[in-house]
């Protein structure tokens, strides 16, 4: 029974073959023994264990692959966690350089696979959600800082065209930036750090005293042409700060576009499965309410006063009953022993002298077990 009872209980992994391989996650959280290995969404096996390398830092994952299906060397094991918390550990195919073929060749059981971790959404959504005050101020500074060349415009379009270029260039960039703000403000992300680090420099040039320098130099030019010359100058060094201004400016726009997209591709998919999620959760719940259902009217027959488990509980003639069987089995097990007993010398006799059963032994019936014969069973 013991033998049985292992073969039936390992039966659906006893009989299988499968390959060892190991993955290398960064985070592992989720996964434990058992937690399935899928491709294309179908399971090809399951997690054996897992260990924690304090060297790297890295966990190494054991992983059991079933043999008939063979791991390629473009394939690229991923840990996803779907909505309700469920991990698994898929293999996806990853794509081939332009002008190539992707490498189809197996992997060898025992090698170790470098895996990579789902992106998760809401972690930068809250990161997002945690500069946009900082980036609402660096907008409002900007504005400042383009409403102060538009006022100090017509002055500086009379002593260099350059100047005038660069207040038309600071006017384009504050409505771009409004309108971005107003239509991405969701999307925005951590690299707009580096942007909101170039602004607080913006407004230290452009600050209350740089301003009234500015308005006296101005001053100083209607009231006397002597100081033309050295105006010129600052207003020179401010177009070329300016320059330098509007392309670290234009590199981080070019960061922010590229982390947008990132951000749409990641909640693409989430939002292409919220529909199979939502009826997911609502057959979870008509199941779950339905199983509470079963339980509430197996409990209510359990307390009902005619009902067998009551009888049980309440009448005393069951357990007499119960303990008179225990008394007669007790009485039982010495004659089932002695029984027991003689049938082993029976079998052990018989394994002696099997001739006994065929014709001699109706002959010449024997008169019994003789010991002093054939000695003790198993002598």
């Amino acid at each position: 029974m013991a033998v049985l009872v292992t073969i039936f209980s390992g039966a659906p992994t006893l009989f299988t073959r499968n390959n060892r391989y190991v993955v290398l996650l960064n985070n592992a959280a989720g996964v434990g023994p058992g937690t399935p290995v899928r491709r294309a969404g179908v399971k090809i096996g399951e997690v054996e264990a897992l260990e924690l390398d304090d060297e790297s830092g890295k966990v190494r994952v054991g992983i059991l692959v079933e043999r008939k299906h063979i791991l390629r060397a473009n394939e690229q094991p991923v840990l996803n966690r779907n909505v309700l918390g469920d991990t698994t550990i898929d293999f996806v195919a990853l794509k081939p350089p332009e002008g190539t073929e992707p490498d189809t060749t197996p992997v060898a059981p025992g090698t170790a696979m470098v895996g990579r971790g789902q992106p998760d959404a809401q972690t930068l959504l809250n990161q997002t959600t945690e500069l946009m005050p900082s980036t609402q101020r660096a907008v409002m500074e900007l504005g400042k800082a383009a409403r102060t060349f538009n006022e100090l415009a017509p002055e500086l379009s009379k002593t260099n065209d350059e100047a005038r270029v660069a207040v038309r260039n600071w006017g384009k960039l504050g409505e771009r930036l409004d309108v971005l703000v107003q239509t991405q403000q969701d999307k925005i992300i951590k690299t707009l750090e580096d942007l909101d680090d170039t602004l607080k420099r913006v407004g230290q040039t452009f600050n209350d005293d740089n301003q009234r320098n500015l308005a006296a130099t101005l001053k100083n030019v209607r009231n006397a042409s002597d100081s033309l010359d050295s105006v010129t100058k600052n207003t020179d060094e401010l177009i070329k700060d300016s320059r330098k201004t509007m392309a670290r400016v234009n590199d981080s726009l070019a960061q922010t576009d590229q982390v947008l997209a990132n951000l749409q591709r990641t909640t693409k998919p989430m939002a292409e499965r919220s529909d199979a999620v939502m009826k997911n959760l609502d057959e979870s719940t008509r199941k779950l309410n339905q199983v509470l259902t079963d339980a509430q009217e197996l409990m209510r027959a359990f307390s009902r006063g005619d009902g067998t488990i009551q009888r049980l509980m309440n009448d005393p003639a069951l357990y007499q009953n119960l303990n008179e069987v225990t008394c007669m089995v007790g009485r039982m097990m010495p004659r089932l022993d002695r029984i027991l007993k003689d049938f082993e010398v029976f079998a052990d006799k018989l394994a002696r002298h099997p001739e006994l059963l065929g014709v001699g032994g109706a002959v010449r019936p024997s008169g019994g077990i003789n010991y002093g014969e054939f000695g003790e069973p198993g002598a």
